[in-house]
């Protein structure tokens, strides 16, 4: 956690390709076996099992003795015959989402940002990575009563001479139906899914206009949408540049820094306020490439300590002639991952003011394994400290994933907040 000017934040983690100089981990794979069918051991014969049997069972487990991987396997596939054959809604089990959260769960037991992706899921992950997807180009949210049942979902904005935006859609339309199915009370997400699609097929939404309660129905050909890094670069007043780098770092973010510092400066910018507020972090690279504009050829960007071999290393700047404009780097409490990175290594070396609150804290490298059907593991095999050492990492010694994300960020007390703690004299 980087300690700014302010209070202790938190945000959910991103993830964080690994820079490497040279080649990558070469041949690493990450196997994970869980038995679903030919069980060992029957349904029948499991139910003979007496509480004294049970209870010797796991007093011999928990014994002291090493616990192999057949051991475990064994058990999840003895568990899962058990649930099928006994448990009240067996039969419709969702094995995927059991799965899935048997395996986050594992991985939460080491890390909060460890993570495992279904191939629906990785899916969508890569299409975040990219800085577009296709679509009809408009930014959705739903509705809940009381009871917190969705009520509908709801166009917020529409991204400029996108799908949505030529098509009339508005702020405050109610989508009813996508292609004739009733989005009624569907959360966001599932209308989103609907309304994504291959570049060049039809979306025909039915829709509530906000002003007249009138429905209309509109016909939008999705088309490729651009996710921008930066929403926002214009001057806040003679002199002074702003850019809103909220968006994540994404494939396009240091061309579309260096794009926005070329318009500002064509405006006369002589200081640059730029805005990491909730930004969630992404691809490091990105931010180190960022970060490397604005300093001087062999200053330490960021350190990634690891276990792996080529995974401990300290990334420097490359930049004979860096920026020397003025820079205030604006956080908050949703401002983790690479962003850290970013204004840590601007703070350490003198660089820019950081104003706002500490940062949330996200420290850790996780790198992408590929596994069968289209899933994907997100394992942390590093680190990272600032130039000066310091650990951007918050604790988790407690291995409490919902103290982790909420005691002292969003939704916290204010009066509960984390007090800064600075270097000891």
């Amino acid at each position: 956690m980087l300690s700014f000017h302010g209070i202790s934040a938190l945000q959910q983690g991103d993830f964080n390709l690994v820079i490497r100089n040279s080649s990558p981990i070469a041949a690493l794979s990450l196997g994970i076996f869980l038995v679903v069918t030919g069980f060992a051991q029957s349904p029948s014969t499991t139910s003979k099992l007496s509480l004294p049997d049970q209870k010797a069972a796991t007093a011999s487990v928990r014994s002291g003795k090493d616990v192999s991987s057949d051991q475990i396997e064994k058990d999840i596939a003895e568990a899962l015959t058990v649930i099928e054959s006994n448990y009240v809604g067996g039969k419709k089990l969702d094995y995927n989402e059991v799965f899935k959260n048997s395996i986050d769960s594992m991985l939460h037991t080491l890390d909060p940002h460890s993570n495992y992706f279904d191939a629906k899921e990785f899916e969508q992950f890569r299409t975040d990575q990219s800085s577009r997807y296709y679509g009809i180009g408009a930014t959705i949210g739903d509705l809940s009563d009381e009871k917190g049942n969705v009520v509908a979902t709801y166009i917020k904005a529409t991204f400029e001479n996108a799908p949505a935006n030529r098509a009339g859609l508005r702020y405050g339309d109610k989508i009813v139906e996508v292609n004739g199915v009733s989005v009624l009370g569907k959360p966001f997400s599932e209308v989103r899914e609907k309304l994504r699609g291959p570049r060049g097929t039809l979306a025909r939404l039915v829709v509530e206009r906000y002003d007249t309660g009138k429905r209309d129905t509109v016909d939008i050909i999705r088309d490729a949408v651009p996710q921008p890094s930066i929403s926002e670069v214009y001057m806040i007043r003679s002199g002074v540049g702003y850019m809103a780098m909220r968006g994540g770092f994404n494939q396009t973010t240091f061309a579309e820094f260096a794009e926005g510092m070329k318009a500002l400066k064509a405006q006369g910018m002589q200081q640059l306020v730029l805005d990491l507020r909730d930004n969630g972090g992404g691809l490091v690279g990105q931010a180190y490439r960022v970060a490397n504009a604005f300093l001087s050829d062999g200053q330490v960007v960021f350190t990634q300590k690891g276990r792996l071999g080529d995974t401990t290393n300290s990334y420097k700047a490359e930049n004979e002639n860096p920026d020397k404009t003025p820079v205030v780097v604006l956080v908050n409490r949703g401002t983790a991952s690479a962003s850290e990175i970013l204004a840590g290594a601007l703070q350490d070396h003198d660089r820019a003011l950081i104003v706002g609150e500490n940062t949330f804290g996200k420290g850790l490298v996780q790198n992408p394994f590929l596994l069968d059907y289209g899933s994907m593991l997100l394992l942390t095999i590093a680190k990272y400290e600032t130039p000066s050492g310091r650990l951007i990492q918050r604790d988790y010694s407690n291995g409490n994933l919902y103290d982790y994300y909420t005691n002292g960020g969003v939704g916290s007390d204010e009066d509960s907040r984390v007090p800064m703690r600075g270097p000891e004299s």
